[in-house]
């Protein structure tokens, strides 16, 4: 078994100077991470990525870096790698999930040469995948890929993590459909899909429901061949990398020098790459507005600004490092003088050494980027603070600021706001200081890196394993089942009505049950050994009309209602809801022709499988929004079925009415056959070794065992009469 770990950059590039080649090795928190998590779990790991060096060059070196990993690099073409890269991941991708919709460029060449880049990518980690391999897909360059391997290999192990925010509904729906479609349907290959905070991992689940139509329950999706499992991961750092350099010798010196050149001057510290989402003209202004403000702070404060260069090649970036650079220019000669210069602006990398001597110099650090998925320049610099001093300015937009909650928020289009939070911090005491830094690194030191890559490795196998692959009833499945069914000597069969024992029609008053299954359910319930349950969603009185007359129990309403002998309602008392619910409904009716909504007396249901498809669809997502919104905080349970969206008591519940009372007596073999998600509900609450649970149709599903038709089904039961 092997860790696949997949990502646009390799955890090391090869440059030549003078025909000589260097190889260096990635520091970074991704690298970091899955390097240790593999050295510590004892598994093989090979590296996909695109390589930023030819291939005559990897084919001269591949022997020559350290080999506790294997790096298996895709060789793009120039023209295709540029147009997936820049055209599309990052002048499309990348502006419209930082909410940048302007910044926004698309065009169909750039979304075809993304689809062949993801696919050659897809080719190459088939080609090295072995059974029991788990491939970790990483970040917004391979939003296809989960689904492309999952056509390659069914029963895969794979895992996705977005390194960048997702974009609520409003947003992503810019995006042409095709591309909608592309990116949701290749996350959903996934097991699991992470997101740096719960607010993107809703706004995923959004657009899956509202797109694609595919509802989850507790943030986990079914699929015909799989589950995903949508949830929040939050990346962090190696703390103690950055909490023990500040001791190095170099990080000293360099800490004394920046000290010395600065003597007595309070320092504000920024480092962010080249990014238009990373706010810092806005940051420039706000620093502008602090000197206006407080001009007692003129000649006593310097503003450290570190950019690092990065993707020049774009335009958008090149203009806004041309922005950048004249308002440093103009607020430094605005506001400073002969001996000051406000802003201290320096546009190149900065190694790791002085980067945490910058880090423990500073008095504050300034981090407001416009959206940021994490921000982990806020998680190193509080790691490195081991003196416990200095101030963590931070912007509400960046996925850091939901876990480290002692650090000053601000809103980072609030200038007025920044300058004022800027004086506070400037003058925060040292205990404030202690008492907020001590906080946020007991947290960083818990949740570090390290803890992430195990915790989203973790949940892959976790999700892996409890992926109830259903075996066709057929062939020995079937023999050993009826010879089960033989053996027992007392029987439970809980049978679900709608698309079990009929099939769905346009209209639920025209789905009755037929000759032939009038005569399967009498045949059964004969013998003595038997009991025979209808589970079903129709009411009482439907149930009464057709099939009261035989000797079986029944349970209505998805368990509002049963019958043994006699109906007894398992809800008490009128839902209060019902008329709200009928309200929001009608409109809903009103304006889409063939539509028509059926009232129960602990549900109401909403029907359109008679409307133009594409019109039933949309109109659903918005109906199935506007009640999640409306039934918030009421005992409801909001189904989002087939071609029907039903509210009902969150006690009319199938698997609890029967656990309560049907199952409670005593039976040698117990067997529930049921088609939609209500029945799933029953399916779980069956994990004995004499319990057994058939699923009608397609879908992934709990159950142990899959028959495909109405049909199949009472061919089935005939077998077992």
């Amino acid at each position: 078994m092997k860790i696949i770990t997949v990502s646009y950059r390799l955890p090391l590039s090869i440059k030549k100077t003078k025909g000589k080649a260097k190889i260096t090795q990635s520091a970074g928190g991704l690298a970091t991470a899955v390097l240790s998590y593999s050295a510590k779990s004892n598994v093989n790991l090979t590296w996909v990525g695109v390589a930023d060096f030819d291939k005559a060059t990897w084919d001269e070196n591949k022997d020559n870096y350290d080999r506790n990993f294997d790096i298996e690099p895709v060789f793009l073409e120039k023209q295709l790698n540029r147009k997936f890269y820049n055209v599309f991941s990052n002048s499309v991708l990348w502006a419209l999930f930082h909410y940048f919709p302007s910044f926004v460029e698309y065009t169909d060449e750039g979304f075809e040469a993304y689809k062949r880049a993801n696919e050659i990518v897809a080719e190459k980690i088939n080609s090295i995948y072995e059974p029991g391999d788990v491939i970790w897909i990483h970040d917004y360059h391979f939003l296809g890929l989960p689904k492309l391997l999952r056509e390659y290999q069914p029963n895969a192990k794979i895992g996705y993590f977005l390194h960048i925010p997702f974009p609520n509904f409003e947003i992503f729906r810019i995006l042409p459909n095709k591309a909608k479609k592309y990116i949701l349907e290749g996350i959903l290959g996934s097991n699991v899909a992470g997101f740096h905070t719960w607010d993107n991992t809703i706004h995923f689940t959004e657009c899956i429901e509202k797109i694609l139509g595919i509802p989850h329950k507790n943030f986990l999706f079914s699929q015909e061949s799989h589950r995903t499992k949508a949830g929040s991961f939050p990346i962090s750092i190696d703390f103690d990398k950055f909490h023990d350099a500040y001791d190095k010798e170099n990080v000293v010196a360099l800490r004394n020098e920046i000290k010395g050149l600065y003597g007595d001057k309070k320092i504000i510290f920024s480092v962010d790459r080249l990014d238009y989402t990373k706010g810092i003209t806005n940051r420039l202004k706000a620093f502008e507005k602090f000197l206006e403000k407080y001009p007692e702070w003129s000649e006593k404060v310097v503003f450290l600004l570190v950019l690092v260069p990065s993707r020049e090649e774009i335009k958008k970036y090149g203009e806004r490092k041309k922005l950048i650079e004249l308002n440093v220019g103009r607020i430094n000669g605005n506001m400073g003088n002969y001996k000051w210069t406000p802003i201290v602006y320096q546009y190149q990398p900065v190694n790791f050494d002085k980067l945490i001597a910058l880090y423990t110099s500073a008095d504050v650090a300034l981090i407001s980027p416009v959206r940021d998925g994490m921000n982990l320049v806020a998680k190193e610099y509080v790691a490195s603070r081991k003196d416990l001093r200095g101030g963590l300015i931070l912007s509400s937009m960046a996925g850091a600021a939901k876990e480290l909650k002692e650090a000053i928020t601000i809103n980072p289009f609030d200038a007025e706001m920044i300058a004022e939070k800027l004086y506070y911090t400037l003058n925060m005491g040292e205990e404030e200081q202690e008492r907020r830094l001590e906080r946020m690194q007991r947290y960083l030191k818990k949740h570090d890196v390290f803890r992430w890559a195990e915790k989203f490795l973790t949940e892959i196998e976790t999700i892996y394993q409890h992926d109830t692959k259903a075996s066709d009833m057929k062939g020995d499945a079937q023999t050993i089942l009826s010879e089960k069914f033989e053996a027992a000597n007392t029987r439970l069969l809980l049978l679900d009505f709608d698309g079990t024992l009929v099939n769905l029609q346009s209209r639920p008053e025209l789905a009755i049950p037929s000759e032939e299954v009038l005569s399967v359910l009498e045949n059964l319930s004969a013998d003595p050994k038997n009991e025979v349950w209808i589970v079903s969603g129709r009411n009482r009185q439907f149930l009464e009309q057709y099939m009261g007359h035989l000797p079986i129990g029944m349970v209505a309403e998805h368990g509002g209602y049963i019958k043994n002998p006699e109906w007894q309602p398992v809800i008490k008392g009128e839902p209060e809801w019902k008329d709200q619910v009928i309200e929001i409904m009608q409109d809903y009716v009103d304006t889409n022709a063939e539509s028509f909504i059926e009232i129960k007396e602990f549900g109401i249901a909403y029907h359109y499988r008679n409307v133009d498809e594409k019109q039933g669809f949309n109109t659903s997502r918005e109906l199935l929004m506007l009640l999640k919104n409306h039934m918030y905080n009421t005992p409801t349970q909001i189904i989002d079925g087939n071609k029907v969206i039903e509210v009902k008591h969150f006690m009319a519940h199938k698997g609890m009415t029967c656990k309560n009372y049907v199952l409670t007596g005593e039976h040698d073999f117990v067997l529930a056959i049921g088609d939609d998600k209500t029945d799933e509900d029953l399916f779980e609450m069956l994990t004995g070794e004499k319990e057994f649970s058939i699923k009608v149709g397609e879908g992934n599903t709990a159950a142990k065992y899959r028959l495909k038709t109405v049909e199949e089904v009472l061919e089935f039961l005939k077998g077992l009469e």
